[in-house]
C-alpha cells in the first residue's frame, strides 16, 4: 500500500521532497513496528497505541526534537487517512488526541496500590489462570507488551525454591535494540505460570499466552486489561502503566538504578533516571498539595 500512497501524494501535487519525507517517515515507523511486535503482519493496521509507543521510542531512545517527532506523527496519520479512504483500514486516528496522549505518556503514570489490589482481586475471581499469569508477569517483571506476547515456552525456566531463593527466570529475546536479557521471577509469578501451564491449550504454537484463536496479540492484552479495569471500577490499566509501576516501586524500595535498568532492558541508566528517579505525575501532585499544609 505504500507504493499506492506515494502515487496518491504525487497526484495531489506534493513536491518530490515532501513525498520522499512522508514515505521515509512511514517506512521508519513500519520498521520499528515490525521490530516491536516481532512480525510484519497487519503493519498497515495502525492504532493510536502504536503511535504513542513510537513517540515514546523517538523521545527516549532516538532523542529526536519535538518538531521532528510531530512531523513523523503527522506523516503516519496522513498515511492512515489514505488507508481509510481506500477502505484498506477502518481504524480512525485523531491527531490531536495522539499528540496530547503522547505527551502525557512521557510522564510516568503508575497504578496506585488500592487500584492494583482491586484489579488483582477481580482477575483472581475470574478463575482465569492465563489472565492471572499475565497480571503477575506484567507487574513483577515489567516486560513490554510486545515482549510479553512474544514470550515462548522455551523462554521460561521454572525451578523449585532453594531456601529463600527462587532461580526461575524468563528470557526476553530480541528486545529493543535486538538485545536478550534475563528477568528473574518471584515465587508468586512462578506459581501463576505453573498453574496456567496446567490448563494451557494444546497447540503447536510456542507462544506462552494462547487464546481461542491462537497466540494472544497486543490488542488482545489491551482489551482484557480494559475489561478487568472496568469490572474493578479503576482507571483503565495498560501494559506500560504496569511497567512504570513495577520499576517505580523498585526504585522507591531502594533497588539501585543499574539493576533496574538491566531488568527494564534500557540501553542506559539515563533512561531509567528520566522515568523512574525523577518524580512521577502523582509525586508532583502530592508536592503541590502539601503546600496547603503550611
Amino acid at each position: 500500500m505504500l507504493e499506492k500512497f506515494e502515487v496518491e501524494l504525487k497526484r495531489t501535487g506534493k513536491s518530490n521532497n515532501t513525498v520522499e519525507a512522508y514515505i521515509s517517515d512511514v517506512k521508519q515507523f513500519q520498521k520499528w513496528l515490525i521490530d516491536s511486535i516481532g512480525d510484519n503482519q497487519n503493519i498497515d493496521k495502525i492504532t493510536e497505541s502504536d503511535i504513542r509507543d513510537y513517540v515514546r521510542y523517538l523521545n527516549t531512545i532516538v532523542k529526536l526534537s519535538t518538531n521532528s517527532i510531530n512531523r513523523k506523527v503527522k506523516s503516519i496519520v496522513l498515511y492512515n487517512k489514505f488507508l481509510n479512504n481506500t477502505n484498506f483500514s477502518d481504524i480512525t486516528i485523531n491527531l490531536k488526541s495522539v499528540e496530547q496522549r503522547a505527551v502525557e505518556d512521557i510522564e510516568v503514570k503508575v497504578i496506585d496500590d488500592k487500584d492494583l489490589r482491586r484489579l488483582e482481586r477481580i482477575i483472581e475471581l475470574s478463575s482465569n489462570k492465563r489472565d492471572v499469569a499475565i497480571y503477575n508477569l506484567l507487574l513483577y517483571t515489567g516486560v513490554r507488551c510486545s515482549e510479553l506476547i512474544n514470550l515462548e515456552i522455551d523462554d521460561i525456566v521454572l525451578t523449585d525454591r532453594n531456601g529463600k531463593n527462587v532461580y526461575a527466570y524468563i528470557m526476553i529475546r530480541n528486545g529493543k535494540g535486538n538485545k536478550n536479557r534475563k528477568i528473574p521471577l518471584n515465587s508468586k509469578t512462578v506459581t501463576a505460570i505453573n498453574e496456567y501451564l496446567m490448563v494451557r491449550p494444546q497447540t503447536t504454537s510456542k507462544n506462552l499466552l494462547q487464546g481461542q484463536r491462537g497466540a494472544l496479540t497486543r490488542l488482545a492484552i489491551n482489551k482484557l486489561l480494559e475489561r478487568y479495569s472496568h469490572d474493578a471500577h479503576v482507571e483503565i490499566a495498560t501494559p506500560h502503566m504496569f511497567r512504570h509501576t513495577s520499576f517505580t516501586k523498585m526504585i522507591k524500595s531502594g533497588i539501585d538504578v543499574k539493576t533496574v535498568a538491566e531488568i527494564a532492558g534500557h540501553s542506559s541508566t539515563d533512561i531509567t533516571f528520566k522515568f523512574y528517579v525523577n518524580s512521577s505525575t502523582e509525586d508532583k501532585q502530592k508536592a503541590v498539595d502539601s503546600l496547603m499544609n503550611w
